[in-house]
């Protein structure tokens, strides 16, 4: 079971994050923060700003790993902010204060890139923490995976599909803090129709269950 906990920001000491998730390059996919709301807003102005008015092009994460809860950074990129998003929330006033919630997001954790077949699907720790838990992440990729790819699939064809393009990195899993997620891409029309083909020839895939 994923045990939650509240990691601090070097660069913003007022914010606490609960879910932080970066891609290969350790660039920003999403992320959860908790603070007052002025510091939340300045946070997200930093996002946008040139690094010589202030401006944030990488933050560092307090993030306790290991049985001995042992302290390390994690350096995030910010990326290419024009492709995050945000929500906010407020809670209601507690014995802390006035507390708001901040997510932080690239698009395509939300929004699928139909024209260039790219995704990405989240989902949390717990999710695969239990054989249907693994079954639901696993649907709900396939369902994804279907969705955005240009050619029709049918639904037998779950294991080989997803299996092979694993094998061509078109899917690939990122773990992250308090998050997880499967990027799908499958940009390479033509490679893709290639691989299906063949598997259609191979016999793998069959019109009959």
């Amino acid at each position: 079971m994923f045990e939650s906990y509240l990691m601090p920001l070097d660069e913003a000491p007022d914010l606490f994050a609960d879910a932080a998730l970066m891609d290969a390059a350790d660039n920003l996919l999403f992320l959860s923060l908790w603070g007052r709301d002025t510091a939340l807003q300045e946070f997200l102005a930093r996002l946008s700003l040139p690094q010589d008015e202030g401006g944030l092009k990488s933050f560092s994460l307090l993030i306790d790993s290991g049985e001995n809860r042992r302290t390390r950074r994690k350096l995030i990129q910010i990326g290419d902010s024009s492709v995050l998003n945000h929500f906010t929330g407020r809670l209601r006033q507690n014995i802390l204060g006035d507390i708001a919630h901040l997510w932080v997001f690239n698009r395509l954790t939300i929004e699928p890139d139909l024209a260039n077949r790219r995704t990405f699907v989240l989902f949390k720790p717990d999710e695969i923490a239990t054989e249907s838990g693994r079954q639901t992440v696993h649907d709900r990729i396939w369902h994804v995976t279907k969705a955005i790819c240009h050619l029709p699939m049918l639904d037998h064809w779950a294991e080989p599909i997803i299996c092979m393009f694993r094998s061509h990195e078109w899917i690939r899993d990122f773990e992250g803090h308090g998050m997880h997620a499967t990027l799908i891409d499958l940009n390479l029309s033509d490679d893709v129709e290639a691989v299906i083909t063949g598997l259609i020839r191979q016999g793998t895939l069959t019109l009959a269950t």
